[in-house]
């Protein structure tokens, strides 16, 4: 029953169906560019290079630094233009700079340095254009999607997308491998190009009404204050900087806590790895009957510090099994933190605000990200100053205690957030004419909005 409701979603309608296809294709060309760059670069390029951790790092940052900069500018204008247009010119341009690619591999002067500037600058364009494709996608999607569909619809995406970033991770170093950097190249320019049939066939009709004045920062100020005077808006935008910090330390941290303090093999970490992605697709499939019992606001909150206590738990294991099945867990209870998201912003968002203030979250998670990875990087520094082996598997263990500090954030500011906002609750309730007047028909809590 629990899939047929999953896959339901699709019956929302012909036009969601093309949305959600663009979305999928669109994601799997950004997934297997990114695998294949970064294999391209450690394998064929420079293999043998001393410099090759810092040209990483440069890929990485390549992909990052264009949703901090770009990110607040493009809701701008996300707001302003024509979204379905705004989608398919951008699909346009993300063809058009991987066939560039295309083209500099075949005939130009292959030798490493330039190829490697013309991933590093293919990476950036192309990114640069994702920071417009996203906000108007969603501007379009908050119309098309009937409020009481917006659970089911958000689960179905995170069903999907979790599905496409594990295929198009694994495809693209195999694809590589086994046929070259053109053929990656080729299937990359083949699925924005089915994105962009998809967004072509969209009806019209689906625009939101613009507010906005005509002057750049008065738009981005006028966006930015609704996010943070829209309550429910308040909390997510917080509960992304409380992400962000854990993800930045995790993401630096994790894969050694598991190599080093457990002492797994390539092998069994690439077990423990999967079990993430599989708990996003257990809680996509399952996930939405507890989201829609508990309601959407609660749920995410409560998501929120049950991360922060699966984080919690990973830090303090010591076998391989029991790591599987708490990051299993954290993967599950990941997927329904990111699946409230959607219908939150959908239901909150005024109309034509949906540009600026989606674009909001992806930059302050990356600012928050990139500064707590910062912090990690120091903290490790000074504690191997301090004479505490990182890896030793003791309590003491640097690895161990970032992860905690980490998931402290999630679970302190997930609860905090949420007794907040169950008290404000409660005062709107007492205050209310109904409850003064003592005509209200119940004293339990009204089922949440989703």
């Amino acid at each position: 029953m629990a899939l047929i409701d999953r896959f339901g979603a699709l019956s929302i309608g012909a036009d969601y169906r093309r949305l959600w296809l663009a979305q999928a294709f669109s994601s799997f060309g950004e997934y297997l560019f990114a695998s294949t760059s970064t294999v391209w670069v450690a394998v064929r390029l420079y293999p043998t290079d001393p410099r090759l951790p810092a040209l990483i790092g440069v890929v990485i940052l390549a992909a990052s630094v264009p949703r901090i900069i770009f990110g607040p500018v493009a809701g701008v204008y996300a707001d302003r233009w024509d979204s379905r247009k705004t989608m398919i010119v951008n699909d346009w341009i993300r063809v058009g700079v991987f066939a560039t690619l295309l083209a500099v591999v075949q005939f130009a002067d292959s030798s490493p340095g330039r190829v490697f500037a013309a991933i590093i600058i293919c990476i950036i364009l192309s990114e640069i254009s994702a920071q417009f494709f996203n906000p108007s996608r969603a501007a379009v999607m908050q119309l098309v999607i009937p409020p009481d569909r917006r659970i089911e619809a958000a689960s179905m995406s995170m069903f999907s997308l979790t599905g496409v970033a594990i295929m198009a991770t694994a495809t693209g170093p195999a694809v590589f491998g086994l046929f070259g950097a053109r053929v990656a190249i080729c299937v990359c320019i083949a699925t924005y190009a089915i994105s962009l049939m998809m967004t072509v066939r969209v009806q019209d009709e689906y625009q939101p009404q613009r507010q906005v004045a005509g002057h750049f920062w008065r738009d981005f100020a006028d966006g930015a204050r609704s996010a943070w005077h829209t309550p429910m808006l308040r909390v997510v935008l917080i509960g992304a900087c409380f992400y962000g910090v854990s993800l930045g330390i995790n993401s630096s941290v994790l894969a050694l806590f598991g190599l080093k303090t457990l002492g797994l093999s390539p092998g069994q970490y690439g077990l423990l790895a999967m079990m993430f992605p599989l708990g996003n697709l257990v809680s996509a499939v399952f996930g939405i009957r507890l989201i829609r019992r508990i309601g959407v606001n609660r749920s995410y909150l409560l998501a929120l510090s049950a991360l922060g206590l699966g984080y919690v738990a990973y830090a303090c294991v010591g076998q391989l099994v029991t790591a599987c099945a708490v990051m299993l867990m954290c993967g599950a209870i990941f997927s329904i933190y990111i699946m409230c998201q959607g219908p939150i912003l959908q239901e909150a968002v005024p109309e034509g605000y949906m540009g600026r203030i989606s674009a909001v979250f992806g930059p302050m998670v990356s600012i928050t990200s990139a500064a707590s990875t910062l912090l990690a990087s120091q903290a490790l520094s000074y504690s191997a100053g301090r004479g505490f082996t990182a890896g030793d598997g003791s309590w003491r263990d640097p690895y161990r205690l970032l992860i905690i500090f980490g998931a402290a954030f999630l679970f302190i500011g997930g609860g905090g957030m949420y007794l907040v906002r169950a008290r404000a609750h409660r005062r709107s309730r007492s205050t209310s004419p109904a409850v003064r007047d003592g005509t209200a028909g119940s004293s339990s809590e009204p089922p949440e909005k989703s």
